[in-house]
């Protein structure tokens, strides 16, 4: 399984990786800071199994990177989890309409990321 996992905060980054690892040591996570990174990595041709979206980011935020990646027919099939520490049930809903699957807030605890981690990759694999 391919993740692509967009988020401008390093530490943020370092224990995704390290819950997606916990969850499935063959998962490749691939990494952009920004939304603007994520369009060259999906430029190349690459169709990850899951993304993941930071809202708040510099340069291309997840929302603005969202309604990108939802124009382009390639990544109509691929799952995209919108990822912050908040979201608001307006934001939901907008989200929702623009194409978003997925929501998820960040978690305080490892495990609890490992858990939600482990539900959605489930999800996708049926």
């Amino acid at each position: 399984m391919v993740i692509l996992y967009v988020d401008d905060d390093p530490e943020d980054i370092e224990i995704f990786i390290e819950a997606a690892r916990e969850n499935d040591p063959t998962i490749k996570c691939l990494i952009a800071q920004d939304g603007s990174q994520a369009m060259d990595i999906l430029g190349a041709a690459l169709l990850p199994d899951l993304v993941f979206l930071d809202i708040n980011m510099p340069v291309i935020n997840g929302r603005a990177l969202l309604a990108e990646i939802r124009k382009d027919s390639r990544f109509d099939e691929v799952p995209i989890v919108m990822y912050s520490t908040t979201i608001t049930p307006k934001e939901r809903e907008e989200y929702k309409k623009m194409g978003a699957n997925h929501f998820l807030i960040k978690h305080n605890h490892f495990q609890d990321l490992c858990d939600a981690l482990s539900d959605i990759i489930k999800a996708k694999v049926r």
